[in-house]
């Protein structure tokens, strides 16, 4: 496993760098009862994109989690084969 080595300090400044150009940014979520900012011509449109968002943020969750857990029942498959050929040969397999 790599080890990441990471300067406290620098983090803490890029930290407040991003806290800084947040603070400047301006919301217009709706001017003259149209949302001219954004891509959906009306707060309906804006409303089922992001339900549909959030839908497929959920699913893909699911997805990322049966890969998880395949990917460990194949780590460990791979650690059980890697003992037996091990004994086989009579090596010491940590």
């Amino acid at each position: 496993m790599t080890q990441i080595k990471v300067n406290r300090e620098k983090m803490m400044n890029h930290a407040a760098e991003l806290g800084d150009s947040v603070s400047g940014i301006t919301r217009h979520t709706k001017k003259n009862n149209t949302m001219s900012y954004t891509q959906c011509n009306s707060m309906t449109n804006c409303q089922e994109a992001l339900h549909d968002l959030v839908n497929y943020v959920d699913l893909f969750g699911k997805v990322v989690q049966e890969d998880a857990i395949r990917i460990k029942q194949i780590g460990e498959a791979y650690a059980a084969n890697d003992r037996e050929v091990g004994q086989k040969m009579q090596l010491e397999v940590r």
